[in-house]
């Protein structure tokens, strides 16, 4: 190849890159409005590639040995009054746990009696750990920061919220930290394992992120759980509960059968990738999967957002090479090789996105490397049509016009 034909070939593959990255902005900034963008997006938006390790962790109902943490278990206090909730919590101090979590937010006063009896409960809880809860007051978005009410005592608490903006979406992050009018609040999962090991907890908090990815190891029947029943009646292994982390929370009601959707999540972990019908976790079972990654400090470590495009420019530019030089000296071919290597180049792709995310932790974006691929090969039909337009017009030099016919 003559080396000034070389430099335009090298030219037109940065230049045709830069033009399909043009077309995804324009896309995704869909100015015209278009109703089928939309379907697609939303159909797609809450779906990522790494989804396919998560649906494989859940552990099948028979799999009852296959448990993310011996050191976690979860209590379902289902239907239980404050009343109820005090005599299963003294129940579970006798066994002498870690830390108790509860994962209810006891707001005002109710009957004397129950107040009386739940508090005594939490005075008599070695290390005790609340629920708290963020809630938005006005269109504004200012946030009003709600906790256990004062007349049950004041403990360690946390906030319980997940990273959602609505109850449909799947919950992949959480806040490390948060703060209004300079006062600074911690999640109750990390309130949790600060209770259980500080050390753990320090080491954590000096990672300075301010979101984590959840690296999720399993849904609730891969995490050790007992009802309310169970533990007032004595129908566990004695010891059992001693020196763990005992997260109180619901998981399921005594009176309805049904999935109670108030507290209720999608995951990476639900096993249908897209057109999912229920979500598939309950709040305190995510709690139980953050408190789990913290401990065994198992972090995913995400790549930044202009790495991704960065990497995803190259690969585009790569290919884009190969594609002209195809287009220009083998046209007949073009579509039939180009789109071979398309899908050959998808799938290495999504093989190493998977690889590095099961193999080192680490997550890399989908959409900047797939997106250019998948539109790279008809959009060089259009940027052809543009650069032959400039050089009619302009007299500019294009490797598309060194082929064979123009010879």
């Amino acid at each position: 190849m003559p080396e000034k034909h070389f430099r335009l070939l090298f030219r037109d593959a940065f230049l045709s890159t830069v033009f399909v990255f043009v077309c995804i902005a324009i896309f995704s900034l869909n100015p015209i409005n278009l109703h089928v963008f939309d379907m697609i997006g939303d159909s797609l938006s809450d779906i990522e590639v790494t989804d396919i390790i998560f649906t494989d962790k859940n552990a099948k109902k028979t799999d009852i040995e296959a448990k993310i943490s011996n050191d976690i278990v979860l209590i379902n206090a289902a239907d239980r009054g404050r009343g109820e909730i005090a005599a299963l919590i003294n129940k579970i101090n006798e066994e002498n746990p870690a830390v108790v979590g509860v994962d209810f937010i006891f707001e005002g006063p109710k009957s004397t009696l129950d107040d009386s009896l739940l508090k005594a409960a939490f005075n008599n809880t070695k290390n005790l750990v609340l629920a708290a809860k963020f809630k938005n007051v006005d269109e504004s978005q200012h946030t009003n920061y709600i906790s256990t009410s004062p007349i049950l005592g004041h403990h360690k608490e946390g906030y319980a919220n997940l990273m959602v903006t609505s109850m449909d979406k799947t919950v992949r992050y959480f806040r490390t930290k948060d703060e209004i009018n300079n006062e600074e609040f911690i999640p109750f999962s990390v309130q949790v394992v600060k209770s259980f090991d500080s050390s753990i907890a320090i080491a954590f908090t000096n990672r300075k992120s301010k979101f984590e990815l959840i690296n999720y190891e399993g849904n609730l029947n891969a995490i050790h759980h007992y009802n309310g029943n169970d533990i007032e009646n004595g129908n566990f292994p004695k010891g059992f509960l001693k020196n763990k982390i005992i997260l109180i929370g619901f998981f399921g009601s005594d009176c309805n059968p049904n999935p109670i959707l108030d507290d209720y999540f999608y995951t990476p972990l639900n096993e249908k990738l897209s057109g999912r019908k229920l979500p598939d976790s309950y709040g305190i079972v995510i709690q139980a999967n953050i408190i789990n990654m913290i401990l065994s400090q198992k972090f995913i470590h995400k790549t930044s957002a202009f790495t991704d495009w960065t990497f995803g420019f190259m690969v585009c530019f790569l290919l884009n090479f190969i594609f002209i030089k195809h287009y220009v000296h083998r046209h007949l071919w073009y579509h039939f090789y180009a789109k071979l290597i398309q899908f050959g180049i998808t799938f290495l792709l999504i093989f190493i996105f998977i690889y590095l995310f099961k193999t080192f932790h680490i997550k890399l974006s989908a959409s900047p490397f797939i997106l250019p691929v998948l539109l790279t090969v008809d959009l060089l039909y259009f940027y052809d049509t543009l650069v032959k337009w400039l050089n009619k017009k302009y007299k500019t030099k294009t490797y598309f016009l060194t082929g064979p016919m123009h010879h």
